[in-house]
């Protein structure tokens, strides 16, 4: 065989395994994309109507909203935030296939759809997803998805994002996504209520006994119970006991127990328009932050409506105050004290 004809066989094998990877290729593409364009929630739309329970976990934090006559509401039954499982509803009806990803669980990782029940540290929160299932009337699941990574170069308003169906590998790059709140809380309007500094008159904190009493005296905070000679206290933390109600927001809500064992820790607010706020926490003996039941009463006409806003809002639910506060509903007197600065 002359060079010349060597030469072309090997132009002509180079040709055809250039050619074969292009067909390959482009069935590979043409498979991937075949499915362009189709609903990802087959009959989710013609079905919601049987959809009677919501279930979003993420690695943080579950949420469940049950059906209430033609809308959703907490599984505690506090109301959502406007616009929320609307928002949700619309979002999975919206979710179409752009293109078929990866089946390989390996993968997973990169693009957060590894499974919520796989993670057994609280540490770690990456490469896992976002799982919504959704149930019949039944009980029995319609479907669970768990929702990844977004990529906003898809097309649309809400970009893309990764999901798979629970317990099938094969994953998709969807066009549009869904929208998590960063919290719990954001489920809900989670501010109960506001009062203004300058309307602060007094708070007492009571267990057993009244522990302290501070005043609002010429716009300065004194203690006035208990009456120690000698105590110096933390205008720091007076201020901080007073701001606890300037603005109260809470991190996760539930019903309300029937019965509470008395003397709970209760800080008892008084302001100068009249009304009485109280604020007692029902898990005591917990660490961090603790579990809140709220009362308010007014017969004065300056803050009888805001007594009453409250009352409807708070009413049979107890919520999980912030950790300054929580950590408040425990001091003693001596927690009030200036503390010395050693030298």
């Amino acid at each position: 065989m002359t060079n010349k004809k060597f030469i072309s066989l090997i132009v002509i094998s180079i040709l055809l395994a250039v050619s074969a990877a292009v067909s390959i290729n482009m069935n590979t593409q043409n498979y991937n994309f075949q499915d362009r364009g189709e609903v990802f929630l087959k009959g989710f739309t013609q079905n919601i109507n049987n959809v009677n329970r919501i279930s979003i976990e993420s690695f943080d934090n579950t949420i469940d909203l049950v059906k209430k006559d033609n809308s959703y509401i907490s599984e505690s039954g506090y109301p959502l935030k406007k616009g929320m499982w609307e928002n949700l509803i619309t979002s999975l009806s919206l979710l179409r296939i752009e293109e078929k990803k990866t089946e390989d669980p390996e993968r997973h990782d990169d693009l957060n759809l590894k499974s919520p029940e796989l993670n057994q540290s609280e540490d770690e929160s990456e490469g896992y997803a976002t799982k919504i299932t959704l149930k019949k009337n039944d009980g029995t699941v319609y479907s669970s998805i768990l929702f990844g990574k977004t990529d906003p170069s898809v097309g649309g308003l809400s970009g893309g994002q990764f999901a798979r169906m629970n317990g099938i590998n094969q994953s998709y790059l969807l066009k549009g996504a869904i929208r998590m709140p960063g919290s719990k809380s954001d489920w809900f309007e989670s501010l109960l209520f506001t009062i203004k500094n300058e309307n602060f008159e007094k708070v007492s904190l009571l267990k057993n006994n009244k522990v302290f009493e501070i005043k609002n005296i010429k716009n300065s905070l004194k203690i006035t119970y208990p009456q120690i000679v000698g105590f110096k206290a933390d205008q720091e933390k007076l201020s901080d006991v007073r701001d606890v109600i300037e603005s109260f927001y809470f991190y996760d809500v539930k019903k309300s127990l029937d019965s509470y064992p008395d003397n709970l820790p209760t800080l008892s607010y008084v302001t100068k328009d009249g009304m009485i706020l109280s604020i007692s926490s029902v898990s005591p003996e917990t660490k961090g932050e603790s579990w809140v039941i709220i009362k308010a009463q007014s017969n004065n006409s300056n803050s009888k409506k805001l007594a009453e806003e409250i009352r409807n809002k708070t009413s049979g639910f107890q919520f999980l105050a912030n950790i300054n506060t929580s950590n408040i509903l425990r001091w003693e007197t001596a927690d009030l004290k200036t503390q010395k600065v050693k030298n």
